[in-house]
């Protein structure tokens, strides 16, 4: 009995180690690669050498018949108030009416309490632009590891350039390395604004590329910045997008403590390629200019 015991747990962790193989490379990154190349797919007949049923037919003239659709032209409706509520509700919370607007040398520099100043009474030490330059490192305390290189760049105009440079790292179970590189570059606008909040949308462009795949697509960006008590800042970004065949979506936290220019900051990330799923323990920094 105690021998068939013993043989039954063995067994069982020999099933659990091969499931978290499998798991694991359900989750590589040579999964993220066939999410981008996608999988071959079956070859279907056109529609119209089908031979459909009579009845059918008649149902199907049936369904064109019967208009049940919602018409959502205009965005006087409900639901297109809904729809834009995440641009609206920042801007009424924020009270940005389009006002005049600097930025400070750095953020929380001497008594200002954020990044922008509203219509100030002085402008000779304030600027026009903002550039961040910024390098991340994430883990997901397992085989993979990732670095972040980013670059914002944020004008009066509310339009800036956000753009983004990932190099992913995985090591396997037999000691072997792999690698893959993403990215994004976006258009972005500054859409609700304050002394101590800033909210920004945008649209541009994904990629992939290593020496075995790339891929290249869309993306759309929404995010913000909160600037609390003095030196504290959180921050988050969502990403959502396509690279080849697979979908893309990104989330991003993080909490940040400046010291003058200098931005040191703690955050999560959560990334969807495909198949391919992980999540990112992330430290960086950051100089605001």
């Amino acid at each position: 009995m105690i021998v068939l015991m013993r043989r039954i747990v063995l067994l069982a962790l020999v099933l659990l180690i091969g499931m978290g193989e499998t798991l694991c490379a359900q989750n590589s990154i040579g999964s993220l690669r066939q999410s981008v190349e996608g999988a071959p797919r079956p070859h279907r007949l056109p529609r119209t050498h089908e031979r459909r049923h009579p009845e059918e037919e008649d149902e199907w003239q049936d369904d064109e018949d019967s208009d049940d659709s919602v018409d959502l032209s205009g965005w006087g409706n409900p639901l297109g108030h809904i729809l834009l509520l995440p641009f609206s509700g920042p801007r009424y919370l924020l009270d940005d009416h389009d006002q005049e607007v600097y930025f400070t040398s750095y953020p929380f520099a001497d008594q200002h309490s954020g990044n922008l100043l509203i219509e100030p009474l002085w402008t000779p030490e304030l600027k026009e632009t903002r550039l961040s330059l910024g390098t991340e490192y994430g883990a997901d305390f397992g085989p993979q590891q990732k670095v972040t290189t980013r670059l914002q760049f944020d004008t009066r105009s509310r339009f800036g350039l956000d753009a983004s440079f990932d190099y992913l790292r995985e090591q396997d179970a037999q000691g072997d390395h792999d690698q893959t590189w993403l990215g994004d570059i976006n258009l972005t606008w500054r859409f609700a604004q304050s002394a101590n909040s800033e909210f920004r949308t945008g649209i541009g462009y994904n990629w992939q590329a290593d020496s075995n795949s790339s891929g290249k697509g869309f993306n759309f960006t929404y995010g913000g910045s909160i600037y609390l008590d003095k030196p504290s800042v959180i921050e988050f970004d969502l990403d959502l997008g396509v690279i080849g065949e697979a979908n893309l979506t990104r989330f991003k936290t993080s909490y940040s403590r400046y010291l003058k220019r200098a931005r040191l900051s703690i955050g999560y990330e959560n990334l969807q390629l495909g198949s391919f799923e992980a999540d990112y323990l992330t430290v960086g920094m950051t100089i605001d200019y």
